[in-house]
């Protein structure tokens, strides 16, 4: 099982200056990260990336991932399970 402290700090490596939000239950996991100033490019190779790193470590097969406009940054909502 992944710990939720890994996976803050995973997610804080690659968004700095955004804010996250983890939950972790059983095999599922859901972000929430705020405010990302990435090109969007850039942000959907590093979210790919992730994902497949956590699914892998949680044995997970399926997982939804939203991203939207706030202002001038993106917001993403990722739920593994």
């Amino acid at each position: 099982m992944i710990a939720k402290t890994d996976i803050e700090k995973k997610v804080k490596s690659l968004f700095k200056d955004a804010e996250i939000d983890v939950k972790v239950d059983g095999k599922g996991v859901k972000l929430a990260i705020e405010g990302v100033g990435e090109e969007l490019n850039t942000l959907f190779a590093k979210l790919g990336d992730l994902v497949s790193g956590i699914a892998k470590l949680t044995g997970a097969k399926d997982a939804d991932v939203i991203v939207s406009i706030q202002g001038a940054a993106y917001g993403v909502e990722v739920e593994i399970y």
